[in-house]
């Protein structure tokens, strides 16, 4: 019988009732605790995502800016570069040489008419 009034001891089923409300509490904030850790690590995968896009994307853009180099370091690159900075010509137009007209030769002046009637009747005099 002592056993069943240590049972029902009020003093005692109060501990055990504020142990199992701390307990309670325990496992609550430790779950938040557990919810909270899950959520930033979600978030950091989302940004190491994001930074391994923005990691490739760089090594395009460097790739790219290489080959524009190296294309601006032949004179068919610079050329095709300022032709598409100016728009002197369209693209995948090749060079383009502006030849002027041979200048004509000047006659002299003919000495006589007669001369000159000479050259026109016979041509190959």
């Amino acid at each position: 019988m002592s056993t069943a009034r240590q049972r029902g001891d009020p003093v005692r089923l109060l501990g055990r009732r504020l142990l199992l409300g701390f307990l309670i509490a325990l496992t609550v904030a430790a779950g938040f605790g557990v919810w909270n850790t899950y959520k930033k690590e979600r978030e950091a995968a989302e940004l190491m995502r994001e930074a391994q896009i923005q990691a490739d994307d760089l090594a395009q853009r460097e790739a790219q800016l290489t080959r524009d180099i190296a294309d601006l370091e032949s004179e068919r690159g610079k050329e095709a570069a300022l032709r598409q900075q100016y728009a002197l010509a369209a693209k995948g137009e090749g060079l383009i040489v502006i030849v002027d007209r041979p200048a004509q030769p000047q006659q002299t002046a003919s000495s006589s008419a007669f001369v000159e009637w000479l050259h026109q009747t016979f041509p190959w005099w």
